[in-house]
C-alpha cells in the first residue's frame, strides 16, 4: 500500500466497535466484572414502540430481524454488544459462520449519501441497513467482510454528535 496515495474516502475515527455475541447479558457481565467495562444499556431493536425505526433492508429486500443490543461507553468510543434473536441479518450470519467477536467498526459521516456512494464506486456494496435508534439517523453495513474480516458500519452523523449519545432504555423486563 502505497500511503502516499490520497484515499478516496476519510472515514476518521470510528465511533463504536461492534461486537456480536451469543448473550448481550451474560457478556456485558463478564465484561463488567473481568474489565470494568460498562455499565451497558440495553435496548431491542426494532424497539416495539418505535414503528418509524422498522425500516430495514438485508441482502437486498425487505429485512425483518429482532436484536438485542447492549451500549456501554469506553471513553470517547461506544461498544456495543449485539445479540440476534429472530429473523435473517448479518449479525445472525456473522456469529453462525465465525462465531462471537468484533463485527463492526462504526463511522458517522456527514454525507450519508455521498459516503455510500463513494463505497460503491470503490465496488463495495451494503450489505444491510434501517434507521438508527438514535431519531433521525440511518446506517447501513458495508460489505466488507471478504475484504477486511469485519465490517465497515457507517451511520448519518447528527450535528453535535460524538457518537455516543443516549439511545432509548429498554422498558425494564424486557
Amino acid at each position: 500500500m502505497d500511503q502516499q496515495t490520497t484515499p478516496k474516502i476519510m472515514l476518521g475515527k470510528p465511533v463504536q466497535i461492534g461486537l456480536v455475541v451469543k448473550d448481550a447479558h451474560r457478556t456485558a457481565e463478564l465484561l463488567w466484572s473481568l474489565f470494568g467495562i460498562g455499565p451497558f444499556q440495553f435496548v431491542e431493536w426494532p424497539p416495539p414502540d418505535r414503528p418509524d425505526m422498522r425500516v430495514a433492508f438485508y441482502n437486498g429486500k425487505p429485512g425483518h430481524w429482532r436484536m438485542r443490543l447492549a451500549f456501554a461507553n469506553l471513553g470517547n468510543i461506544e461498544m456495543e454488544l449485539a445479540e440476534p434473536i429472530e429473523g435473517e441479518n448479518g449479525y445472525a450470519d456473522a456469529l453462525a459462520e465465525r462465531g462471537e467477536g468484533l463485527h463492526h467498526l462504526l463511522f458517522e459521516v456527514p454525507d450519508f449519501d455521498a459516503a455510500v456512494a463513494t463505497f460503491a464506486e470503490m465496488g463495495i456494496g451494503v450489505k444491510m441497513g434501517g434507521t438508527g435508534l438514535r431519531p433521525g439517523t440511518n446506517w447501513v453495513h458495508l460489505d466488507t467482510i471478504d475484504l477486511l474480516g469485519w465490517v465497515v458500519e457507517l451511520r448519518s452523523k447528527l450535528p453535535e454528535s460524538d457518537g455516543t449519545t443516549p439511545v432509548p432504555p429498554t422498558p425494564a423486563g424486557q
